[in-house]
Formats: C-alpha cells, structure tokens, sequence
C-alpha cells in the first residue's frame, strides 16, 4: 500500500515566543491512497490541531510530516495547495455564487493571477460537479441548495483542486442521518475511483466503523491506527471511549448505554423482540432477567406468533399485545417498586 502521509513521532500544539503548549505526542500514523480514513477521538484531544498541522497551518513542535515523501515543513504554501484540498466545518458565505463558480475556486492553484479558466480548467470542473453528482444544480446559487448539497458543492471544489489528498474537518456535522451516510459514501468512492488519500475528521462513530477503509484514534499521547476490524480484535476502543455512561461492546462491535435500574422483571423468549423490550425496559429502570419455573409474574414473548407480548401473573395472561410501550405501561403497574441502592447496566 503506498503511503501519501506519513507521521513520525509527532508532537503538535500551539507555540509562541513567550510559551508552547503541547495538546498530542508521540504520534505515528499512515495515509493511503485510494483509501478513505477516519480521524476519532474524544473532544480535546486534537483532532483539529492535527489536521491543522497536517496541512501546514501549525508547524509541528517536533516530529515528522511526510507528504508524498517531503517533509513538510519544507513545503511553500503553493506546494501545498497542489498536494492537499481542506473542506473546513466552516459554513459557506459565498451565498451568493453558484455551485459552478464555487467549484472553479478550486482550481486556483493552477490559474494566473487574474483566475482566467483555460479549457482544460473548464473540463476538470465540470467533471468534479459530475462526479459530486450534483450537474444538475451547477448553475444553482449555493443559497438555495440543501445542506448535503452544499457539502457536496464544497467536495467538488476540492475535487477541482486536484491533489493527490483531501482532508475534511467534520464534513458531516451539519447534516441529517440520510445525508451523513450519503456524504461518506460519495468521499469512499472517490477515494477509491481516483486513488486520492481521503482523511476526515468526524464524530459518527458508528458510520466509521462501518464505512471506513482505516481508522485513526487519537489519543492524548498516541495515535492508534488500523482498518476497523483490526482495532475491534485488538481492543482499541475500550480505554478511548469507556466511561460509567458507555462502553465498546467487541462482540457486537457497538456502543452500550448505561442505565440504573432499581428493579427486576422475569422475562421468558429471545430474539429481537427481547432487545427491543429490554432497552425499553432498562430506560424505566426495570432489568429484565431469564424467567424460572418458579415465577408467577412474567413477561412472555412470542416469536412466531401474531401477538408479540404477553404479561402473565399467577399463571394467567393479564395483557396480550403487539406494542412494547402497553407492556412496559402495565409492567411498571404491577411491579413493586422496592426501594434498592441502585444498580448500572450497560444495554
């Protein structure tokens, strides 16, 4: 796999002539091309300062940024501009300009000082649009383009740009689930039909497990990194996330949410209706637990039945329904509450 960043020992943070304050250290990651990594971390670990750094931005406090092999602190701010496209979380202001004049920002690098597009400027435009999938809005104002087109307007520009790597701070932070996941599928398909190194920082867990071909976890003195099956095997998650809210579940490769619970119920049956009622259950601060033949009250889920719940007491169906919130409603009737030091479980 060829390397398009390498980072070598890295420390980053802030400098000035008076003090230095270091926010990472003893960084050592790869980029590759035609891939698509995703940068995680708690907030406050640096996210923002590395890609900073990354593109030249901060100077690093000490370590190596290799870029296509240079180091990078070697590189003017041209250089940089032909090895690396940016698209920031910053909203856009040029409200005003459509999505074709905003794309054609993108091949500044490469226009004389008046920003005239030569022919073959032109073509590389229109295909950055095209391969956005957004043609059809090229002559759109940016202000009446939806928040997943603007993304996607932006990401041509970048495209536009034509470096061998682009790199995104929170591309998806604005946007719905749908748009989300239709944003990093376009930036994981350009990664791999152009061979371009495509880093993005971002907080949506769950997607980069999914949809990533690497991850990066950033952490205050290290910088984990590997595809995301990798990390799950080898436990990456666990000491970056945990803490007595969530925790990294390994074999479901998901995130559990802690709740208190103050009493129990007997639940016979398995399957997805049982997780569903059991994350029910466990908001209301109930804990359902494997019913025995000595139990009386209990709740009796039906797999391959019309009627998905039942709640029975002294061996008598009281309640036969199909929805969970009519079985919690009378679960939490019946059940006394005993008062209990109360107990955390992760669901």
């Amino acid at each position: 796999m060829t390397e398009s960043i390498k980072i070598e020992n890295l420390n980053i943070g802030y400098t000035s002539s008076k003090s230095k304050k270091t926010v990472a250290s003893n960084l050592n990651a790869n980029l590759n091309k035609g891939e698509m990594t995703c940068l995680l971390g708690p907030n406050g670990t640096g996210k923002s300062t590395l890609i900073k750094s990354i593109c030249g931005f901060l100077k690093p406090i000490s370590g190596l940024i290799s870029i296509n092999q240079k180091n990078s602190t070697t590189l003017d701010e041209k250089d940089m501009a032909k090895l690396i496209a940016i698209v920031l979380t910053d909203k856009l202001t040029l409200t005003n300009a459509t999505v074709y004049e905003l794309v054609a920002y993108g091949r500044s690098p490469y226009t004389d000082f008046l920003g005239r597009l030569s022919d073959n400027d032109k073509q590389v435009v229109e295909q950055s649009i095209a391969m956005c999938g957004i043609s059809h809005k090229k002559h759109s104002l940016l202000s009446a383009l939806s928040d997943g087109e603007r993304q996607k307007a932006t990401i041509a520009k970048a495209l536009a740009q034509d470096t061998p790597i682009i790199i995104l701070d929170e591309p998806t932070a604005f946007l719905d689930l749908p748009a989300r996941v239709e944003i990093m599928q376009l930036l994981r398909r350009l990664a791999s039909d152009t061979q371009k190194s495509v880093l993005m920082s971002t907080h949506d867990l769950d997607l980069a497990l999914q949809m990533s071909d690497q991850l990066w976890l950033l952490q205050k003195n290290a910088l984990i990194y590997g595809t995301p099956e990798d990390l799950v095997l080898e436990n990456a998650f666990q000491p970056m996330f945990n803490n007595g809210s969530i925790e990294f579940d390994n074999k479901t490769g998901l995130f559990k949410v802690a709740y208190n619970h103050n009493t129990t119920i007997a639940v016979k049956g398995h399957g997805f209706k049982y997780t569903l009622l059991r994350r029910a259950l466990m908001r209301k601060g109930i804990k359902p637990v494997k019913a025995t033949s000595t139990d009386n009250t209990y709740i009796k889920i039906n797999e391959n039945s019309d009627i998905h719940f039942e709640i029975w007491m002294d061996n008598e169906p009281i309640l036969k329904t199909n929805k969970v919130a009519d079985t919690i409603k009378l679960t939490q009737n019946i059940i006394p509450l005993v008062t209990k030091n109360e107990v955390r479980c992760m669901i």
